[in-house]
C-alpha cells in the first residue's frame, strides 16, 4: 500500500515506482486525498487508487492546509478506511511518501504487524526553513525544530528508508541510521517511455527563431528562478533573440507576481515567458525546442540533499545543462561532463555560461551527448527500479 500526501495523479516518482512493483507481481493500492471531482476508487494504469475526500474548511483543518503541513488530521480521519483496505486486500507493506504521513503510518503498521517503507523525497526539516511563511498557520506547521524531532523519531522506527540521492543517505547515516537500512532510488527517467513520448511540432516551431533557455518545474524562492531572470540583461547584450522560457509554476500568487515584477524592473519582460503549469506530455517538446536547460536552485540544506527529475530529462534529450553548485547537481554534472556548474545565486556566471554555450555550438553538442550517454549507461530508471524491487524482496522474506 502506498500512502501519498496530496492528490493523484500526477506524481512522476510514485507512478514509476508503482508501475515497477506491478511488473514485479505486486498488487499496488494507493491511498491519497481526493479533489472534489475525482472518483473515490479508480484503477489508474494498474494502480488501485483509493481517494478519501477531506473537508479543509474548519479552522482546525486549515492548520494543515499548506503543502508542508503534517496533515495528521487527514490521515487520522482516514485510519479506519486504510485499515479496511489493509485487511480486505491483504496488504503486506505500507510505503509512505514523505514525512507528513509517517507517524500515522507507523501506528497503522504496528496494529497490523506489517513493515513500513519511508520514501523520503526531500529533507523535510530543511524544506521548512527555505519556504516563506505567510501566515500563522504556516509558522505553526512549518516549524523546523518540530520536523527535525518528528523525522528523527520516524527514521528510527520505520523498517526501511528510500532516498533520492547519495547526499541524503550520508545525512541520515550521520543521524545514526544504519547504512543497510537506506536505499538510494534516484529520480531518473524511464527511457523506454520518455523516448517514445510524441513531440508537438507546432509548439516546437513557435520558438524556432529564438535561442531558448529553459527551466521546467515548480516555482518557489529556493529554486533560483530569480537568478535565471537576473542573468537575462547580460545575455541579451550578446544574444538579442534569447528567450528564457519558464515552464511550470504552482507557486503562490505573490511569488509569481514578484518574478514578473523583477522582469519589468530589469526590462526583460519581452524575453521571459511564463507558460504556467503544463501537462507532462508536453515536457519533452519544451526540452526539444530548447538550446540550454537550467537547474538554478539556490544551495541550501534542502537542495543539497535532493535531486530533481528535470536534470535527467534534460540529459536524456541531449541538452547541455547549467546547474548551480548544490552538492548533488555539481557532483553528477561534473562526473558526466554534461554541463556547466555555476555558483549558487551568481547570475553573472550563469549569463557567461549561457553565452559560452551559444558561441561554442560544438562544445554544447558534446555536453549534450555526454549527458545522453550517462543516462543510457548509469542514470536511468531501469537501474533504479532493480534497487526498489530488492527492498520489497528483503522486507517480504
Amino acid at each position: 500500500m502506498i500512502l501519498l500526501p496530496g492528490t493523484f495523479p500526477p506524481d512522476i516518482r510514485v507512478e514509476k515506482e508503482a508501475r515497477e512493483l506491478i511488473k514485479a507481481g505486486h498488487d499496488v493500492h494507493l491511498v491519497c486525498e481526493a479533489k472534489p471531482d475525482q472518483l473515490a476508487n479508480e484503477n489508474v494504469s494498474g494502480i488501485n487508487v483509493h481517494r478519501i475526500h477531506f473537508n479543509r474548511e474548519t479552522l482546525l483543518k486549515r492548520v494543515t492546509n499548506t503543502r508542508f503541513a503534517l496533515n495528521l488530521f487527514w490521515i487520522e480521519k482516514c485510519k479506519k478506511e486504510i485499515e479496511k483496505i489493509i485487511e480486505g486486500e491483504n496488504v503486506k507493506v505500507i510505503h509512505v511518501h514523505d514525512l507528513p504521513f509517517v507517524l500515522s503510518a507507523l501506528s497503522v503498521a504496528k496494529r497490523n504487524t506489517i513493515p513500513t517503507i519511508f520514501d523520503m523525497h526531500e529533507n523535510w526539516p530543511e524544506a521548512m526553513r527555505v519556504h516563506d511563511k505567510k501566515s500563522i498557520y504556516e509558522w505553526i506547521t512549518m516549524n523546523v525544530t518540530l520536523h527535525k524531532i518528528i523525522e528523527k523519531y520516524c527514521v528510527k522506527k520505520v523498517n526501511h528508508i528510500i532516498v533520492v540521492v547519495d547526499e541524503q543517505k550520508e545525512r541520515l547515516i550521520k543521524l545514526g541510521v544504519p547504512s543497510k537500512k537506506i536505499t538510494v532510488v534516484m529520480n531518473t527517467e524511464d527511457l523506454n517511455m520518455f523516448d517514445d513520448m510524441p513531440l508537438n511540432k507546432s509548439l516546437i516551431s513557435k520558438y524556432v527563431d529564438n535561442f531558448i533557455i529553459l527551466y521546467v518545474g515548480g516555482f518557489g524562492p529556493h529554486r533560483g528562478i530569480d537568478t535565471a531572470i537576473k542573468s537575462m540583461p547580460k545575455i541579451l547584450k550578446e544574444i538579442p533573440d534569447a528567450k528564457l522560457l519558464l515552464v511550470g509554476g504552482k507557486s503562490s500568487k505573490e511569488y509569481g507576481k514578484e518574478l514578473k515584477k523583477l522582469c519589468e524592473e530589469l526590462k526583460v519582460e519581452n524575453n521571459v515567458e511564463f507558460t504556467g503549469w503544463v501537462d507532462f506530455s508536453l515536457v519533452p517538446s519544451y526540452i526539444a525546442l530548447s538550446d540550454v536547460c537550467l537547474v538554478p536552485h539556490h544551495a541550501s540544506g534542502h537542495t543539497d540533499t535532493t535531486i530533481p527529475h528535470k536534470l535527467f530529462q534534460y540529459m536524456a534529450m541531449r541538452k547541455p545543462v547549467i546547474v548551480t553548485d548544490c552538492k548533488p547537481l555539481k557532483r553528477i554534472v561534473e562526473e558526466c561532463d554534461c554541463g556547466i556548474v555555476v555558483p549558487s545565486g551568481d547570475y553573472n556566471k550563469m549569463a557567461e555560461a549561457v553565452i559560452r554555450l551559444y558561441k561554442d555550438k560544438e562544445y554544447a553538442r558534446k555536453l549534450g551527448e555526454n549527458g545522453r550517454r550517462a543516462v543510457e549507461e548509469k542514470y536511468n530508471w531501469e537501474n533504479e527500479a532493480k534497487k526498489l524491487c530488492e527492498v520489497y524482496k528483503r522486507l517480504e522474506e
